[in-house]
């Protein structure tokens, strides 16, 4: 998907600089598909959970502060 939305952005660019204004557009709305869709792609962690370890995963907001990693 990457590569074909890469291709219209060229191609769209091209034919913007050729005299049609639409195609500025058409440029702009798939490099922001595209920026969109890589930006999914970060990963947050990753690594090995070997057997008896644990791994927690908890979601709030940034004012919220963390939970203790401590041992239980």
């Amino acid at each position: 998907m990457d590569r074909i939305l890469g291709f219209l952005v060229s191609r769209a660019v091209r034919r913007g600089r050729g005299g049609e204004p639409i195609w500025w557009a058409v440029a702009g709305a798939a490099w922001m598909v595209r920026r969109t869709l890589k930006s999914r792609d970060n990963v947050a962690w990753s690594g090995r959970v070997e057997p008896g370890q644990r791994l927690v995963i908890a979601v709030g907001d940034r004012s919220t502060p963390a939970p203790s990693t401590g041992g239980e």
